[in-house]
Formats: structure tokens, C-alpha cells, sequence
């Protein structure tokens, strides 16, 4: 029978309330008939096809619609699976069905619009994502098949269509595993099958670390087996914890102890049920299976899953810090040995391994030696080598060096050695070779090694898994793997794939899409079954640790100090705009605007509270460089003297200046006599400044090594002196000449107006009357201010006078003697060869260029020797400046400049010729300016054009003289000896070949480049010269602006501006000269003249005297001057001053005042009694005192670092031979510990030292260990120190956390002692604050309604507790900032309130009782008046 030709679909669009037509039905019923038949006839299949169908029918979804028919009939047909004859799809709000190419009845093409009742969003989503494709029925594969029912009643058709879900099974953990866009899909089915609908997601936010830390396992206390554990190798006794550990240890490497047996003995885990997490359901025919959502795999037998898990040996150690991981891993080594004889496995064999029992530990450098003195400590039996690496490895045996790795008990490494091992660790690339490898490529024995057991010490440096370390770590064959680390999550969860992939947990560590979709319950259910944990909190009454004491020690800043923080704080407020409590200065204040200037200026004032010069920012504020030794704290204050003194000098330029502006308004007016006297004023003020200025000069050059008194016009006070004795720009000698420049500048100025001035009232008949007496008189005046301005604008210019002149003069003196470069002229002798004739032809042509070319040079040369040594304008005193001088030698310097250009062409092309190479830089710059003067571009474009047509046309083209001397080589090496005319020809150009490269040498050796590049000199000295004439000369221009009332106002109202600010700035460097007066008593208290009473907060006024604040400001209200000296004062002359007392104080950190906010005064917040339920614990104020009155002998060096040398020696004497860590974020400051503790004798080292941790332990004399937040510190032991000084309060406690974890932990055997230090009043005290609040949130402290006792054991678990919890909880590598300079980071929402919260939230000190000081200001006024009146009287 032949097929039936298919007519092409109808396409057929049934709305929701449509009827559905007859012969839609009709095609359907047809088409379940027909599929019906077909499925009856096809025969069974293959009895071997049956056994390996392993697929589950795992899900189902039914979806039905029901609509009006336009015929009725009485007719029920079903059919399975539909899917081979026509595909159903649910839409948005509608039903496609469409045939298929196998459909054996007409096509079918049809689109139902559905109710929304009827839409089935989720059964849209399924039949998506599994239609029947091509893998169907393979292991791990998923698909649907479609069932469909169609009822016809009357004039009511219901169609039903069952979708069902196969799933077909996977036997191995290994294969089968589904691809990325393969796991979206079936991640819906198994939403479907687990939580009942394909639209629900398992949560995919970002885990913090806590998810693993609540997942890591802890062995349960009641493990009375594990207490039996006896251990006769080890000289240690490990504690209860330690003992529950081990066996956790022993049964992840598949033994446990044995309490009958007193040892190990073969391990299997109990629970058979479960493996790699999978959840035991059943399917739709009631048969069990398993499936996995971590593999998106169902299987009905776990077996070769279960025996993939057990065959994972090892897993992570994750005891908190200090809670001896080291001797938990020794017992495992001592407990657990590998089975004797040695028998080498099928694999081993095959891979040419070496099977040992040994051990490798890797550990960072710092650690290596830690953990052979731990091993030696504690299992001295066991034998222990350290291998260094490949390269270290002198004997060539292989075989022997790895016989001896393999005979010891224990091998310690490094991380570096790792690294260093990749290519050696690794097989080389494979690639065609030419020839077969000569040498044979050494392989790293710790890879030719089957070791019994791998551990990482500190593994989470191998966090991404793919660093060098990290792959060598991986490759090393061994039987147990472990990862031991105190912090195994540095940032994020993913930190952990590194770890698996060193434990080679498959298939999380080779399969990136399982690792990232694990969800949260198997990725707990993972780390659970190999990660152990004990926290500090955990096993607090099974520990032997001694009590720790914590102190925070506040101080407040030296009078010096204080000052200099002060000024930086209001910089920082002021460049933030805010004010100095933190309130917006401006009303569209964001913080976003201004995060990154708050995180610069909140890390300088947190150096600064250390010391002055930490950090590049701090030491270039104070003007000092990288590699000067540190400043004490006079130093600081000479400093802030010298640039407050510069502060003035600057801001009276500015001043000074404003008013010589304003004067101008009134030029050329009827006010000039106004102007007049503006001018005349600043002339006095600039001539005791210049006088001022030459004075300090001489003093200064007095001061010098050798110094003689010199007068005020010696050139020795030069403005700016070439002295080669001083360094470049820098000293005290060279600011100060500077500012006598300035102070000239402004002089000239000042005298030039006045003479202006003089000009404009002699010229004026109203003002003064022509040829009077006045007229006469005035006129003098203008022609002596005149020449005053010349003379002060010959000195001004004398520095760059000097300059050009100089080398003019050499110049001058080279022209006379007639000692420039000569070009020697070029000939060639009159002897010829046949042979090397046309050789010699074209010598002879480029000789002749050459010799044309040398004459244009010297004509060049002598016309720029010209122009240099014209005089510069206004050296004589006859000469009259135009104002023009600048554009006069414009005209000059681009003659000169277009001549040189030319002229160093020229020469280019000389060099050129005669070696035959170009000098594209030159062509360049000559191809560029040529464009530029075509276009009237560039300096003297038409002279340039001139000049290098010249240059073009006497250019030598003909050859070059390297390529005669090559072809005079090739020619001798053609010519024979063997005939006469050979030999005569030889001879010839052997002669030839010689001269040649004479006048070659020659020529070479002329140094013309160098004469060019002094004639360039020259040009630009006196182009620098003219510039600076011309600045002078445009600094005396009228004024053109505006001379309205309007900016007559705003000139006066700046004019006022820079007054204030330049009296604040007097009345600032007084303070400071006052300090430094007073010395070591500046931050004494002070007796107030008015009120006769000691005050710590003051006035300090510009002449020098000093009142209390209430006092100075009640009497200011009265009388503005000086009670003293009656100098007049303004406000902008009061300088604040504080003394705050030198005294030493505990910080009260009362935890149950967390909240609180009733104000405290500072003797109430700085108190030495605490109550028990603070972090901080009491410290008799007795001691305080005695730490405080140890005298240092020497210098300051700021408050923090005197105290801590202090400190130090006071330990001396109460705790001998203590040892103590010193630990700071800043590295800078440890520099500056370092040079401190030199100076005062205490010995000390540093982790960054060579062999510093060793020193520290062994030698009796090394006192501190000095460690900064940057060190890899994590697992270092140093429990031989029992003090910790923490040398500022950190936001991230979870970095001084890792400080103080290196003495408080197990081995520790005295009390140790937390000492922290801080600097009141500064963002030190907002830091610590804020620091404190959110370890009271870890410890639930803050919560209400709980009793506020505590016994000290409860506060010391709490603390505890917050303390794990604050390092789990920390992104460990993002604690500090990238800029290694800045310490810490600070998250954006704080920076506010470490700024300002010491500000915002300060105590508030109770209004001041001021009538004593009213009264005695009232006597004072009385007094004064009664003098007034006698003196009037008499």
C-alpha cells in the first residue's frame, strides 16, 4: 500500500470561551486510535534491552481542560505515550499541540487560550525542561512521556494529558554527571519532587562562614572510649577534648582506639543508609530509590557510592586557635602507623612510588622550626628531617635521597619549597621535538613518594586551590590527607573547594557545578562528615589554661601632641566638610561624596595618635623624607614651629597682596591718595619683612660650620643659592630665601604703586599745583621710588641673572679663544686602483658634501654664538624696561630655537654619512615641525623652512663612509697574492682603508652633540630669565577688572577674611613658641592672673600671656586687649590651650553601660575601678603611678611609645623575665619601636626578622617580639611571652584576636595579660567604643531583662564565646586594607563614627560654677578703673 501524502496543518486558534470544533476532536480520537494500533503491533523488546532499563517513574503531573464542542457524541479514547505522534506544550494561558513527523493521521496544529484557573505555571516549567530527547533511558538521564485521555460527552470534551517523569539511574559517583545547563533543569524536577513545586528554589544567598562553622562536628562528651586512649610515645598528656578528637582522627583513617584492645583497631561507620547525603524516596510504582541533590542523581543502590565516601581518608582539623591541633596530630602519627612490612601496592608499583610510613607536614616558613621543637617536645622518639626543597639537593642518587625522605617518621616542608617544586612536581608540556631531551628533567622525591599521610598545617593558604603550592599539594601521592587550620574560611565559603581539592573529595573537587549548586543541608552534611571543631567556649572546664588579664590603659596627648592632632583634625573636618562634631557644612552633604578623603584622613589620625611620622602623608606634612631617622617630640615641635612660620609668611603674602588689589581700585581716580596710603602701609609692612628675612639669612649662614658674619647686601643672601654644601630645595636656609624673594615681590610691588601713585597726584592740577614746591617734592619722590622699584627688581632677578650670565660669560671666553669644536676638512690622496676606483669615486663625492656641509655648520654655529651673547635687557642702569622684555626675546628665542633645530639636524645628518645609520627620533621631530611651519606653526616658521631647505640641499647623499670601509674589506678579501697587479691593488687599498677609517675616528670623536646641548642650556637660561623679568614686570600692571562698589565690598570683606586668618595663624605660633619655651612643663596646669586659680582649659593670647578660659572670655566682653599688657586684641589672637594632666588611667569599659546614654564626666569614664561584668578588668592606680614616674634618659619620642618603654622596664622589676608580644596594624610603627627600644636598651626582635621567633624563644636577653597585622602569624607559638601590648584599638577585634592567641593557648603556663593602649579624646577612643559595643552584641550582653552579676567564670566564657564568634564571622584576608600603608579596613558606614563619635557622644561635663571667676574679673575691672583715675587725678 503506498503512503499517504500528508496535507500540510491547519493552523487552528480556539479562544477560552470558544467552542471547539468537531473535526478538531475528530483528528484526535483518529490519532489515539491509530497510536493505540500501532503500540499493540510493535513488537516486544529485546530481553536484554528489559534487564538494562533502569529507569524510576519519579513524578507525575496531570493538566486537563474542558470546553464546548460544536457537535455531540458519546466517546472515550486514551492513549499512551502520546509524545511519539504529537507534542503538548502548556503556554502562558494556552494549550499547543502539534503533531509530529511520525504522526500517522493528518497533522495537527492547534493553540487553546486557557482560563486562568486552568494555567499551570509549573507544569509549563517541566514539560520545558524533559521532553524525550536522544538520551533517554541512559544512566542519569531524565525525560517525560505524555498520556492523554479525551472524553466526549454531548456537547462537553474533557482532554486530560498525564506527563510522566523518568529518571533513569546512576551507579557511580564517578560518571554520568550532569552538565551545567543540565543541572537548571533538573534542579526544577527536584524542587518538584522534594518541596512539590518546580517554581520553588532552594535558597542561593550568600552563606556567611557560620554555615560551615555550624556544620563542622564535634565529638560528644559522653565518649567514654575515647577517654581510655593512652598514648606511651607521647611525653604529653592530651586533655579530654584532645582524646574525643583523636579518635575522630583514628576513624577517618578508618581504625579507632580499642579499650579492650588498648589500640587501634579497624573502623567501619554505622550509618549504611547514607551516603553523599542522598534522601531515600520511592517512586510512583512503590519501588525505593535514593536521589542526591547535591548530584542531581537517583540510584537504587548506594553501594559504590558508599565505597567511593569511605575511601576518603583524612578530612579538615579545625580546633579554634591555641587549642593544640599540633599534639592532636602527633598522637595520630604516633597511634596510627602504617602496617609492616612495607608492601608496595598494584598502583605503587605502576607509578614507580616508594611506599613509607612517614608523615609530610607542610607549614608556612615561620613555622617550620616551631614544629620540630614541638616534635621534639613532645614525641622525642619520633625521627624528623626537614626537606628544602630540589634545588637545595646536592647528590644526584634520586634513588637514595628518596630511600632517606622515606626512612624518617616525620618530613616538614614549607609552602615556598611547594611552589618552588611545580615543574618538578609536574610532567612538562607535551610537545614536538626536534631531537630527543639531552638532560634529563628532575622530578621532585616528593611526588616518587607514597606517603602514609599528607598534612597542611595553616591550610587555608591554599584557600583557591589553584596557586603552585596548591597543585604540588594535590599530585603528592599519600594514603590520609589532612587540612589543619584554625580559620579554614578566610572570606567565604568557597575558600574550602582549595581544601577539597587536596583532599581529593570527589566529585566536589572536580566538578565546579556541584560546588557551587551544593545546596545548604548537603553542603553541611559534607563538611560535617570530615571537618572537626572545638571552640575555646566548648571545653573551657577541660582546659589548663591560665586566667588572662585585660587592661586598657588611656593616656592623653603632650601638649605638643595634642597640637598637632588638633591641626590635622580640623584639616580633616575642613577638607570633609563638616564641622568639628561631624555636622554637614553644606545642605547637600552625602557620604559617599567624601568616603574616600574620611578612610585617607581617619587612617592619618590614627597613625598620628602613635606618632607624627607614620605614613608617607604624615612625614611630607611635617617635611621630613622616608630614610631620616624618627623625630622625638621637640623635633615634631621645631617642625610645627617652622611650618607655622612658613604659615604666616604665606598667608601675610596673601594679605598684604589683597590690599596692594584693593589700593588699585582707586588708581587713576579721584581716591588715589587713598590708594596712596593702602600702599604706603603695605610698604612698611613688606620693608620689615625683607629686613626680617635678611636677617634670619644671616643668622642662619652664622649658624653654618665655619660661618662669618655677612652683611645684609652680600650676594651670600642670595635668594636662591646654587651653594653645592646645601641639598637640592630643601633646608631651612632655602625656605628662608624664598621667602625673602616673596617678601621682595610684594616690596616691589608696593614700592612700584607708591610711585605710581606719586605720578598720578603730580600729573593731577587739582591735587597739585605745576612747579610748586609740592610739585617738586612729589616728583622726587616718584623718581626715587622708581629706582628703589629697580633696584629691588635687580635683585629679585639676580639668582637668574647669575644663571644665564654665567655660562654667557664661558661662552664668551670659548668664542674669544677660538676654542669651539673644529671640523677638520676631509681630503683623499691622489692614489688609485683600477679595481677601487669607483670606490674612491664616490668617497671623493661624499668627502666633498661632507667638507660643504662643515662650512654651514661653523656659519650656524657662529650666528647662534651671536645671538646667545646678545646682553640681556636691564643689566645696565641706564636701561629703561618696556615691559616688552619677555616678547623682545620671544623674537630671540625662536630664532635660536629654529637654528639649534637646524643646526642639530645638520649634524644628525653628518653623523649619518659616516656610519650609514638614521637617527629616526631626529627625522621625526623634523618631519613634525616642518608640517607645523607650513601651517605658520611653531617658533619662526618662516626662518625654520629657510633653514632646513639648506640644511636639505648640503645633506650628504652619495654614501656613507662605514659602507666604503665594508666595500674596501670585501675588495681585499677578492684580490690574490698570487699576481703583481693583485698586490699593487691590495696595497692601494689597504692605504685607502686605513685613511679612511682615520677620518672616520676623526670625525667621530668630534663632540659636536655636546656643544649643541650647551648652546641649548644657555638658550633656556636666558629664556628663564626673561620669564621671570616678565612676571616682575606684569606684577605691576594696572588693574583692568571691575571697580564697582559691588567688588570694592567683596575685596574688603576678603581683605578681612585673610586678616583673621592670618591673626589665628599668629596667635597659633605663639602657642607653639610658648611650648616650646616651656619645655618638659608645657602641659603642666597654669595659674589664671585674673582669678588666681590653677586651669587645665585656657586662653593664650599673641603677646605671650595666658588667663583660664571663663576669666579671658568675661573680660573680653568688656575690653578687647590684654589684661597683662593692654596690647588690642582680636578674637582671631586667642589661641585655645589644654594641659591635660600626665597621668595614666584604665579606661572603664562597663558593659552594662554599653547602652547607656547618661553622661559621664572624664573623671567618671577614666577610672581604675571596674566592675566584674567589663572586658577590662581593674588595675591598682599605684602601679599606674609607678610606670608613670620612671624617668627615661633621653628625649621624648611621643606619648605612646614612652609609655611602652615604661612599661617595659617597669615589668622588669615586677614580673621578671617576662617576655611580651608588641603587637600594631602598622609596620611603620614597630620601625619606630624598634629605633625607641635600641635607644633605651630593651632588647628586642621581630617577626619579620631572620630568625627572629627562634631568638625570641632561646635567648634570655630578647624581651619583646614585635608583630604587625600583616605577618602570617596564624599557628605561631609563643607561649614563652605572657605580656600582649596592643598599641591601638582595632575595629576588626578578630586581628588582635590572632595577637593575643599566640600566648593564650594550650603550653601556656603563666597568667598572661592584655594591655591595650589608647589616646583619649581622639579617634582612638571612638574606635575602641564602637569595638567594645559590638563584642557586648556577641556576648548577648546588651540584651534586657537579664541580671547584670556575673560570676568571672561566666564573663570569661562569654568573652570567649563573643571571641570565636568574632573571627568566624570575619572576612580574614579582608581585614586589612590593599594599601599596605593604611592598617586596617574600615567599612564605609563607620567611618562617621570613628571620626567623630569621641565628639558626637563626649561627656558632657556638668555646667561650670563660674562666679568666682565673675568676681575677680569684676575686682580687675574696678582695680584697672581705680588706676585710671589716680593717674588722671595726679
Amino acid at each position: 500500500m503506498p503512503p499517504r501524502t500528508k496535507r500540510p496543518p491547519n493552523y487552528l486558534a480556539v479562544g477560552s470561551s470558544d467552542l471547539v470544533p468537531a473535526k478538531f476532536v475528530e483528528s484526535l480520537i483518529n490519532l489515539a486510535t491509530s497510536a493505540n494500533e500501532s503500540l499493540q503491533q510493535a513488537p516486544e523488546p529485546p530481553a536484554k534491552r528489559r534487564r538494562l532499563d533502569t529507569s524510576l517513574l519519579v513524578g507525575k503531573a496531570v493538566f486537563s481542560v474542558t470546553r464546548q464542542c460544536t457537535e455531540s457524541s458519546q466517546k472515550t479514547v486514551s492513549c499512551k505515550d502520546i509524545q511519539r505522534y504529537m507534542d503538548v506544550r502548556v503556554r502562558p494561558l494556552a494549550l499547543n499541540v502539534s503533531s509530529t513527523e511520525d504522526c500517522p493521521v493528518d497533522p495537527i496544529n492547534a493553540t487553546i487560550n486557557l482560563r486562568r484557573l486552568e494555567e499551570d505555571n509549573q507544569l509549563k516549567i517541566l514539560t520545558d525542561s524533559y521532553r524525550v530527547h536522544k538520551r533517554a533511558h541512559q544512566p542519569n538521564a531524565i525525560w517525560q512521556t505524555t498520556d492523554m485521555k479525551l472524553e466526549w460527552r454531548g456537547k462537553q470534551v474533557k482532554l486530560t494529558f498525564s506527563y510522566n517523569f523518568h529518571w533513569a539511574e546512576s551507579s557511580s559517583p564517578y560518571s554520568d554527571l550532569r552538565s551545567l545547563e543540565e543541572r537548571k533543569q533538573s534542579q526544577r524536577f527536584i524542587n518538584f519532587i522534594l518541596r512539590g513545586s518546580a517554581l520553588t528554589d532552594p535558597d542561593r544567598s550568600r552563606w556567611s562562614p557560620m554555615v560551615f562553622y555550624d556544620a563542622a562536628f564535634v565529638p560528644p562528651k559522653d565518649d567514654t572510649v575515647a577517654e581510655t586512649i593512652q598514648i606511651d610515645a607521647l611525653d604529653s598528656k592530651l586533655f579530654p577534648y584532645q582524646k574525643r578528637s583523636l579518635q575522630w582522627l583514628l576513624q577517618r583513617e578508618g581504625v579507632q582506639w580499642s579499650e579492650a584492645d588498648r589500640g587501634v583497631v579497624p573502623y567501619a561507620p554505622s550509618d549504611l543508609e547514607r551516603a553523599y547525603d542522598f534522601q531515600k524516596l520511592s517512586d510512583l510504582n512503590g519501588n525505593e530509590y535514593y536521589l542526591s541533590e547535591a548530584f542531581h542523581t537517583v540510584t537504587t543502590d548506594l553501594t559504590l557510592f558508599r565505597q567511593a565516601e569511605n575511601s576518603i581518608r583524612g578530612g579538615i582539623l579545625a580546633e579554634e586557635m591555641g587549642l593544640g591541633k599540633t599534639l592532636e596530630i602527633l598522637g595520630l602519627v604516633v597511634l596510627h602507623e602504617r602496617s609492616r612490612p612495607l608492601i608496595q601496592s598494584t598502583y605503587e608499583a605502576e607509578a614507580k612510588l616508594t611506599p613509607t610510613g612517614a608523615t609530610l607536614i607542610v607549614t608556612p616558613e615561620s613555622l617550620k622550626d616551631q614544629w620540630a621543637s614541638e616534635i621534639a617536645r613532645h614525641a622525642p622518639g619520633l625521627s624528623v628531617k626537614v626537606y628544602e626543597g630540589r634545588k637545595k639537593i646536592v647528590d644526584e642518587n634520586e634513588e637514595r635521597i628518596i630511600n632517606e625522605l622515606a626512612g624518617h617518621d616525620i618530613i616538614i616542608t614549607t609552602y615556598s619549597v611547594l611552589s618552588s617544586e611545580i615543574h618538578y612536581a609536574t610532567a612538562p608540556p607535551e610537545r614536538s621535538r626536534r631531537h630527543a631531551r639531552v638532560y634529563h628533567r628532575p622530578t621532585s622525591p616528593l611526588t616518587q613518594i607514597a606517603w602514609w599521610r599528607v598534612c597542611l598545617d595553616e591550610a587555608q593558604m591554599i584557600e583557591n586551590g589553584y596557586s603552585q603550592a596548591a597543585k604540588v599539594a594535590r599530585v603528592i601521592p599519600r594514603v590520609n590527607a589532612w587540612g589543619i587550620t584554625g580559620t579554614p574560611v578566610k572570606d567565604h565559603i568557597d575558600d574550602l573547594q582549595g581544601l577539597l581539592l587536596f583532599l581529593q573529595y570527589e566529585p566536589h573537587c572536580s566538578s565546579t557545578n556541584i560546588w557551587r549548586d551544593l545546596p545548604k543541608s548537603s553542603f553541611q552534611s559534607l563538611f560535617r562528615s570530615i571537618t572537626l571543631r572545638h571552640t575555646k567556649s566548648m571545653v573551657r572546664d577541660e582546659l589548663l589554661i591560665p586566667a588572662q588579664k585585660r587592661y586598657v590603659i588611656s593616656m592623653p596627648f603632650t601638649a605638643v601632641e595634642e597640637q598637632h592632632y588638633q591641626s590635622l583634625y580640623r584639616q580633616m573636618a575642613e577638607a570633609c566638610e563638616l564641622s568639628l562634631d561631624g555636622s554637614p557644612l553644606v545642605d547637600d552633604w552625602e557620604p559617599d561624596d567624601y568616603k574616600e578623603e574620611m578612610k585617607s584622613w581617619l587612617v592619618r589620625l590614627r597613625q598620628t595618635a602613635l606618632h607624627p611620622e607614620i605614613g608617607s602623608s604624615n612625614r611630607r606634612a611635617l617635611g621630613s623624607s622616608k630614610n631620616r631617622p624618627m623625630r622625638t617630640v621637640d623635633e615634631v615641635l621645631d617642625a610645627m614651629i617652622e611650618q607655622s612660620h612658613t604659615a604666616i609668611r604665606t598667608d601675610e603674602r596673601a594679605y598684604l597682596s589683597s590690599r596692594l588689589t584693593r589700593g588699585q581700585l582707586y588708581e587713576n581716580s579721584p581716591r588715589v591718595k587713598e590708594a596712596l596710603e593702602i600702599w604706603t602701609s603695605v610698604r612698611e609692612q613688606t620693608r620689615k619683612l625683607v629686613s626680617d628675612a635678611r636677617a634670619e639669612i644671616e643668622n642662619l649662614l652664622k649658624a653654618q660650620p665655619g660661618g662669618k658674619t655677612k652683611s645684609a647686601n652680600s650676594d651670600e643672601l642670595d635668594i636662591d643659592s646654587d651653594d653645592e654644601t646645601e641639598l637640592e630645595g630643601k633646608g631651612q636656609l632655602t625656605e628662608s630665601r624664598r621667602q625673602l624673594r616673596s617678601a621682595l615681590e610684594i616690596d616691589h610691588k608696593a614700592v612700584f604703586f607708591c610711585a605710581n601713585a606719586h605720578f598720578q597726584i603730580r600729573e593731577n592740577p587739582e591735587m597739585t599745583e605745576p612747579d610748586s614746591e609740592g610739585f617738586h617734592r612729589i616728583k622726587k619722590l616718584e623718581e626715587d621710588g622708581y629706582e628703589e622699584a629697580k633696584v629691588i627688581r635687580r635683585e629679585i632677578l639676580r639668582d637668574p641673572h647669575r644663571k644665564a650670565t654665567r655660562p654667557m660669560a664661558k661662552l664668551a671666553q670659548k668664542a674669544s679663544d677660538q676654542s669651539f669644536v673644529e671640523i677638520p676638512e676631509l681630503t683623499l690622496s691622489e692614489v688609485r686602483g683600477i679595481e677601487s676606483g669607483p670606490i674612491l669615486d664616490d668617497l671623493e663625492a661624499l668627502y666633498g658634501e661632507l667638507n660643504d656641509q662643515a662650512n654651514l655648520i661653523d656659519e650656524w654655529r657662529e650666528h647662534i654664538v651671536g645671538l646667545l651673547l646678545k646682553p640681556l635687557v636691564d643689566e645696565e642702569g641706564d636701561d629703561e624696561t618696556t615691559g616688552e622684555e619677555y616678547g623682545e626675546s620671544a623674537r630671540i628665542q625662536d630664532e635660536l630655537m629654529v637654528y639649534v633645530q637646524a643646526l642639530r639636524a645638520a649634524v644628525t645628518d653628518r653623523q649619518d654619512a659616516l656610519t650609514g645609520q638614521n637617527n629616526e627620533l631626529i627625522s621625526h621631530e623634523t618631519k613634525t615641525s616642518l608640517r607645523l611651519a607650513a601651517n605658520g606653526e611653531g617658533p619662526a616658521p618662516e626662518k625654520l623652512i629657510e633653514l632646513m631647505t639648506l640644511r636639505n640641499q648640503t645633506k650628504p647623499r652619495t654614501t656613507s663612509m662605514r659602507k666604503v670601509i665594508s666595500e674596501f674589506r670585501t675588495l681585499t678579501s677578492k684580490l690574490s697574492k698570487d699576481t703583481k697587479r693583485d698586490s699593487m691593488e691590495r696595497r692601494i687599498v689597504d692605504q685607502q682603508l686605513k685613511a679612511t677609517q682615520a677620518n672616520l675616528n676623526a670625525q667621530s670623536k668630534l663632540a659636536l652633540e655636546a656643544e649643541i646641548d650647551n648652546f641649548t642650556t644657555i638658550m633656556n637660561q636666558r629664556l628663564e630669565y626673561y620669564r621671570q623679568l616678565q612676571v616682575v614686570s606684569d606684577s605691576v600692571l594696572p588693574y583692568e577688572g571691575s571697580t564697582t562698589p559691588k567688588v570694592e565690598k567683596q575685596m574688603q570683606t576678603s581683605e578681612d577674611t585673610l586678616r583673621q586668618k592670618l591673626s589665628a595663624a599668629e596667635a597659633k605660633h605663639r602657642y607653639l613658641l610658648h611650648l616650646k619655651e616651656t619645655g618638659n612643663k608645657s602641659s603642666e596646669p597654669r595659674m589664671c592672673v585674673i582669678c588666681q586659680t590653677p586651669f587645665t582649659v585656657g586662653v593664650l593670647t599673641v603677646c605671650g600671656h595666658q588667663f583660664c578660659k571663663e576669666c579671658m572670655m568675661l573680660w573680653f566682653k568688656a575690653h578687647h586687649n590684654c589684661p597683662v599688657c593692654k596690647k588690642e586684641l582680636k578674637t582671631s589672637n586667642l589661641h585655645d590651650i589644654t594641659f591635660s594632666p600626665q597621668q595614666l588611667q584604665v579606661h572603664s569599659d562597663n558593659p552594662d553601660q554599653a547602652h547607656d546614654d547618661t553622661e559621664k564626666s572624664p573623671q567618671q569614664n577614666l577610672t581604675g575601678v571596674l566592675k566584674k561584668t567589663g572586658i577590662y578588668s581593674e588595675f591598682n592606680s599605684d602601679k599606674l603611678a609607678e610606670i608613670q614616674n620612671i624617668e627615661l634618659d633621653g628625649p621624648s619620642f611621643t606619648t605612646k611609645v614612652d609609655t611602652l618603654v615604661k612599661h617595659l622596664m617597669w615589668l622588669r622589676e615586677s614580673d621578671p623575665g617576662a617576655k611580651s608580644i608588641v603587637f600594631s596594624q602598622y609596620k611603620g610603627f614597630l620601625e619606630i619601636l624598634k629605633n625607641a627600644f635600641s635607644r633605651f636598651g630593651i632588647g628586642h626582635t621581630s617577626i619579620d626578622d631572620s630568625g627572629g621567633i627562634k631568638r625570641f624563644k632561646e635567648d634570655a636577653s630578647v624581651e619583646c617580639f614585635l608583630l604587625h597585622a600583616r605577618a602570617h602569624s596564624s599557628g605561631l607559638n609563643l607561649v614563652n611571652a605572657s605580656h600582649v601590648f596592643l598599641c591601638e584599638p582595632l575595629l576588626n577585634t578578630a586581628l588582635e584576636l590572632q595577637a593575643i592567641a599566640r600566648v593564650n593557648r594550650i603550653g601556656q603556663m603563666h597568667e598572661t595579660t592584655v594591655w591595650l593602649y589608647l589616646v583619649s579624646g581622639t579617634v582612638e577612643e571612638s574606635i575602641y567604643n564602637l569595638s567594645v559595643q559590638r563584642r557586648m552584641e556577641h556576648m548577648g550582653r546588651g540584651n534586657k531583662g537579664k541580671s547584670k552579676e556575673s560570676t568571672p567564670e561566666l564573663l570569661d566564657a562569654n568573652i570567649e564565646a563573643a571571641n570565636t564568634l568574632e573571627l568566624e564571622q570575619a572576612s580574614l584576608s579582608r581585614l586589612m586594607s590593599k594599601d599596605k600603608s593604611a592598617g586596617e579596613n574600615v567599612g564605609e558606614n563607620d567611618l562617621w563614627e570613628c571620626l567623630f563619635g569621641h565628639v558626637a557622644h563626649g561627656d558632657k561635663e556638668p555646667e561650670k560654677d563660674t562666679r568666682l571667676q565673675e568676681n575677680a574679673v569684676m575686682s580687675y575691672l574696678a582695680a584697672e578703673a581705680a588706676d585710671e583715675r589716680n593717674g588722671s587725678a595726679s
